[in-house]
């Protein structure tokens, strides 16, 4: 009977770490910077990054976005960004910006293929990553501006 308890414990005890261990990844928290964005009528709130190694992490061991939730990347200059889809586990949607906020291209991201690159266009400053179809559900399309909300 003790051996019993003590087995359920320790099986309770296991799940209430590996649920507390999860925690961290279960929403974007890569960076403690965050701001809200506007694209049309629509209101963002984006997780900015722009250190080399939030750059390179991403959007990596997130579990789930809220609807309106994204990170924002500020692209360093002179530089050629490329995104890839290791370690994610979320299908998303990827729009290059320009140094105004101008759309550049947008297209969707699949985590089933994540050895495949995705380059940004020239001229992209900033990249922003949503859930998938965020873009056309909210009738966002390339040549449209996203801004900072004042």
């Amino acid at each position: 009977m003790k051996f019993n308890r003590l087995l359920a414990l320790t099986a309770i005890g296991g799940i209430c770490l590996f649920a507390w261990h999860s925690l961290p990844f279960a929403s974007p928290l890569p960076s403690s910077i965050s701001v809200e964005l506007t694209a049309g009528e629509k209101i963002i709130d984006a997780w900015v990054v722009f250190a080399q190694e939030e750059l390179e992490q991403g959007l990596s061991g997130v579990l789930w976005l809220d609807e309106n939730e994204g990170m924002i990347f500020v692209l360093p200059k002179k530089i050629k960004a490329k995104f890839h889809m290791r370690g994610v586990t979320i299908p998303l949607s990827i729009a290059y910006l320009d140094w105004r906020g101008e759309i550049l291209k947008i297209e969707d991201m699949d985590p089933k293929t994540p050895e495949r690159i995705y380059e940004a266009p020239d001229g992209a400053r900033y990249a922003l990553e949503m859930n998938r179809g965020w873009f056309e559900r909210n009738g966002v399309k390339a040549g449209e501006r996203i801004r900072r909300k004042s």
